[in-house]
């Protein structure tokens, strides 16, 4: 099956790297420690809820569902990846504009890391859309 998809092994080792990297997003939200946000500041309580929430829950359910869809249909894992990879986009955007102002990560750890290796995540799923825009396949549509 993954023969008939046609994607290079680029695909398959940016996919990896993306899935590696949300994994470590994932254990780096659950290991914050305790004073990362100040609950008596709103601003902070938001970002909070913006971040273990919304973004925890999506990057859950987009683990789940990507490889659902990816062998099921490479049209709609297009406009998939197409989609996360403009959130991520967005959020990577969005955190340095307004969260970085406003929490104080920690300055050493695997937060250090994530924030480092992320320009290269977002490199993977540029990559990953333009694969699955450009590339024909035998999987039905």
């Amino acid at each position: 099956m993954i023969k008939n998809l046609r994607l290079s092994k680029v695909f398959w080792l940016a996919l990896a790297f993306t899935y590696i990297f949300l994994i470590l997003t994932v254990y780096g939200l659950l290991t914050l420690p305790q004073d990362t946000f100040d609950t008596d500041n709103s601003e902070h309580v938001r970002a909070a809820v913006k971040l273990t929430y919304v973004r925890f829950s999506l990057v859950a359910v987009s683990m789940v569902t990507y490889p659902i869809i990816l062998f099921s249909s490479l049209k709609y894992a297009k406009y998939f990846t197409i989609a996360l990879t403009a959130w991520a986009i967005a959020c990577y955007i969005d955190d340095y504009l307004v969260l970085y102002r406003i929490i104080e990560y920690p300055k050493r750890g695997i937060v250090v890391i994530l924030q480092l290796i992320r320009p290269i995540l977002l490199v993977c799923l540029l990559w990953m859309s333009f694969e699955l825009t450009f590339t024909s396949s035998k999987v039905r549509y």
